[in-house]
């Protein structure tokens, strides 16, 4: 068989580089270049979130950071593998319906759901590495093929320290890339640090022997997901939950907290709130708060507003004026309306 390093000897490009804050996920998930993403609010409090990402024509380098938390499902650049390094996590980090161990990479296939939950604030530092660039690099170092797809879910682990230098390492070279990308960079060094930025990522990665397949509560979480997006607008009961997927309670309630770090009520609540503050973000014929919450089910319009308030950080009256341009008076009057006291985030009666 035939080496593929031969057939990879491209010059390395400089295509795209940004680095950016964000107050809304949506917008967020939508920035990087060539990913297919969105992300959902998961906690309580106001977002916060910075994105950092240089885009070559071999691979893609970024930094991800948000607070509280989020749900990410989607896509990454077409044809690529993801690995990502866990630098900063004040939470519970869940991948495919699994929980991410402590020195765990993060790694996701070509095309494949990445079914990311990050419980908490987070950052990653990110690599986006298309296949064929995985199979040279694989047949240089290691005589062999690249990763194969059966070997998604199996669990490997470095240590902590490893994780951490190894993170900082990619962190550095992003920094140069992006300082590069605004003052010049020569060719040879762009080469260095895109193979410096490789070896940092795949060097850790084991050879790939033995597959270890999704389990069954995994599945169970994945399929719940997919369920309670569809359903956004007609909540389910758990007893409706378990009966649709053909499951009992407690295996409801462990694959759910096992992927998502909390339990299916809370996760189906957390996924209303986020469709009402799209609908709020993006009004259409939908123009007032209680009509956005009657749509998505929340019928005491008190409590609805006390639950966004502690989910997003603002009242949903906030979020509405803002999305059509009302001044502070309409704010101040439409969030009373909420059943909430706009001065002090109290419950009315």
């Amino acid at each position: 068989m035939d080496s593929p390093v031969a057939t990879n000897t491209r010059r390395v490009e400089l295509i795209a580089a940004f680095d950016a804050r964000f107050s809304d996920f949506d917008a967020m998930a939508g920035s990087p270049v060539a990913w297919d993403q969105k992300y959902d609010h998961i906690g309580r409090g106001s977002f916060d979130g910075r994105i950092a990402q240089v885009v070559l024509n071999t691979m893609q380098v970024g930094r991800v950071t948000y607070r509280p938390g989020i749900m990410q499902r989607g896509c990454a650049p077409p044809g690529s593998w993801v690995i990502a390094l866990p630098v900063a996590v004040e939470g519970t980090l869940h991948l495919r319906g699994r929980q991410v161990a402590i020195g765990q990479p993060l790694l996701v296939g070509p095309c494949d759901d990445m079914a990311f939950t990050a419980n908490g604030a987070a950052g990653l530092a990110i690599a986006a590495i298309p296949v064929e660039q995985i199979e040279r690099w694989m047949w240089i170092r290691r005589g062999g093929n690249g990763l194969a797809r059966r070997y998604l879910d199996r669990a490997w682990t470095v240590s902590e320290g490893e994780i951490a230098r190894r993170g900082a390492t990619v962190l550095r070279l992003l920094t140069a890339l992006l300082q590069g990308a605004q003052e010049g960079i020569h060719q040879d060094t762009l080469e260095l640090i895109e193979g410096a930025l490789v070896d940092t990522v795949l060097g850790m990665v084991p050879s790939s022997e033995v597959a270890e397949p999704l389990h069954r509560r995994a599945r169970t979480a994945l399929k719940l997901r997919d369920m309670l997006l569809d359903n956004v607008e007609t909540p389910m009961s758990v007893g409706a939950m378990c009966e649709s997927l053909g499951v009992r309670e407690r295996t409801l309630f462990l694959s759910c907290l096992e992927a998502f770090g909390r339990p299916p009520k809370r996760l189906l609540l957390e996924l209303r709130l986020n469709a009402a503050r799209r609908a709020l973000t993006h009004p259409e014929a939908e123009r007032t708060v209680t009509t956005v919450a009657s749509r998505f089910g929340f019928l005491h319009f008190g409590h609805f507003s006390a639950e966004y308030f502690r989910q997003f950080g603002e009242l949903p009256s906030a979020t509405l004026n803002r999305s059509l341009g009302s001044g502070s008076l309409v704010t101040a009057v439409h969030s009373q309306s909420d059943g909430l006291n706009w001065r002090t985030g109290a419950v009315s009666n």
